[in-house]
């Protein structure tokens, strides 16, 4: 009889044992799985997607007919050891949270933000420590400015702010390098002032050179 109640009890613990498991391993499951508020993909965005191979060819085009052209004059201007950056990378999370960001303020000031654009640019001398005179990007939301999309930024009016489209500045003498610039008082309180404001212009990650 204790024989029986012993392989019983040994049962039952075994049977608890087991449960407890099975919950922990199912309570980790539901803990590490995301949540994602999924959106069917439109035919717009699907349109846009390419295959792996014409992503690949398109990368090595670049480097034949842009790297390869540059890479010796930009090694004479900067140095042997100079690659210049081929890709940029972006937490998701920024991203998303960048897009929440320019549909409040644009909202705020009374515009549709329609799309983004993405510019090609180069960090300038004395910027981001060894990241100074690569290649970069920077991210402008766009909207409708006589009938073509344009990428704009909000900046400092007062107390208030008020939307600009970056083709202008990007015209204006006041947005000039310092070696192009021939500031005078004025130029550099409105430069300054410009500056003040956050804006709607996203740069930064992480830049790399070819692996």
């Amino acid at each position: 009889m204790k024989n029986l109640n012993l392989q019983n009890s040994i049962s039952s613990r075994i049977a608890i044992l087991c449960f407890i498991i099975t919950m922990l391993l199912v309570s980790c499951e539901k803990v590490e799985k995301p949540q994602i508020d999924y959106q069917e993909p439109s035919k717009e965005m699907l349109a846009h997607l390419i295959k792996l191979e014409k992503a690949a060819i398109m990368y090595k085009k670049y480097g034949e007919q842009r790297i390869a052209i540059t890479e010796d004059t930009l090694k004479v201007m900067y140095g042997k050891e100079f690659n210049d950056t081929r890709t940029v990378w972006l937490n998701l999370e920024t991203i998303k949270n960048y897009i929440a960001y320019v549909e409040k303020k644009s909202a705020d000031n009374h515009v549709k933000p329609e799309g983004l654009q993405f510019y090609f640019s180069v960090y300038p001398k004395g910027d981001k420590g060894n990241e100074e005179n690569h290649q970069t990007l920077f991210i402008a939301p766009t909207t409708k400015n006589n009938e073509v999309q344009s990428g704009y930024t909000l900046i400092a009016d007062g107390d208030k702010e008020k939307v600009t489209f970056i083709k202008d500045a990007l015209k204006s003498r006041d947005y000039q390098s310092p070696q192009e610039q021939k500031a005078d008082k004025a130029s550099f309180f409105t430069t300054t002032a410009l500056l003040a404001s956050e804006g709607l212009i996203l740069n930064g990650g992480t830049g790399s050179p070819p692996n």
